[in-house]
């Protein structure tokens, strides 16, 4: 899958730019880390490439499909991105096997992972496979995610994620809320995911994780793209 954002900006109040002439391309397998302090835009960068909003002017597309509202191949483009939101977006009074299952309901476009029935055989094993893969037990899928603690939560929205192996997985501060050898978990899962063909781009604040990773850097600060490193020895 590849993404191109050309002179993106965006906008939410008049004369206030949150982005400010984005220019990036991320390629079909490529590992990229986005940094920054908070409010330099990463979220709305991200926002940007899953579709869930639009530029205030630039283009964005995928595999050469622009981005619109309402358009038909933007929606089957968005079946190939698996997306961690920082704020996870679980349903709290909803079990965790639903939760980690509703991408399985809609398959994917192109799929390796056709629609499958919610709690089918084969989806109860791809649940148990994708909740293991983040380190949690099997134990704890019927259980509402409100019981769950928030390092909990955003392992299992991180097994939602991944569930349908998408082309492009998205990630805002996935390893905010975890301790070290969960977050090493959950990085070492995101590099074997690369190796076997997955696209990431992750949004983090962890120096740490930047410096041993080494993979590419994109900086922003108020908006721009200040660094675009590809060798990953940008350490902001």
């Amino acid at each position: 899958m590849m993404v191109s954002l050309k002179q993106v900006s965006k906008s939410y109040h008049p004369n206030s730019l949150v982005l400010r002439n984005v220019n990036l391309d991320l390629r079909k397998g490529e590992f990229i880390f986005v940094v920054g302090d908070s409010g330099a835009g990463k979220t709305s960068l991200l926002k940007l490439i899953t579709g869930e909003e639009f530029a205030t002017s630039g283009s964005v597309s995928c595999d050469g499909v622009p981005y619109r509202a309402g358009s038909s191949k933007m929606l089957k483009m968005r079946r190939r991105i698996g997306v961690v939101h920082q704020d996870y977006k679980l349903l709290k009074d909803r079990t965790v096997y639903e939760n980690v299952a509703i991408p399985l309901f809609f398959g994917r476009a192109g799929a390796q992972v056709p629609p499958v029935s919610f709690f089918g055989r084969g989806a109860q094993k791809l649940v148990e496979d994708a909740i293991m893969a983040v380190g949690l037990s099997p134990k704890i899928l019927d259980g509402t995610v409100k019981e769950l603690s928030g390092g909990e939560q955003q392992r299992v929205a991180i097994a939602r994620a991944i569930i349908n192996f998408p082309d492009l997985l998205i990630a805002d501060e996935p390893t905010g809320s975890l301790d070290h050898d969960h977050t090493w978990q959950v990085i070492d899962l995101f590099q074997k995911l690369n190796i076997k063909g997955m696209s990431m781009l992750v949004a983090t604040h962890d120096r740490d994780i930047i410096r041993k990773v080494r993979k590419r850097v994109i900086h922003l600060s108020s908006g721009a793209v200040r660094v675009d490193d590809r060798e990953g020895a940008c350490i902001f």
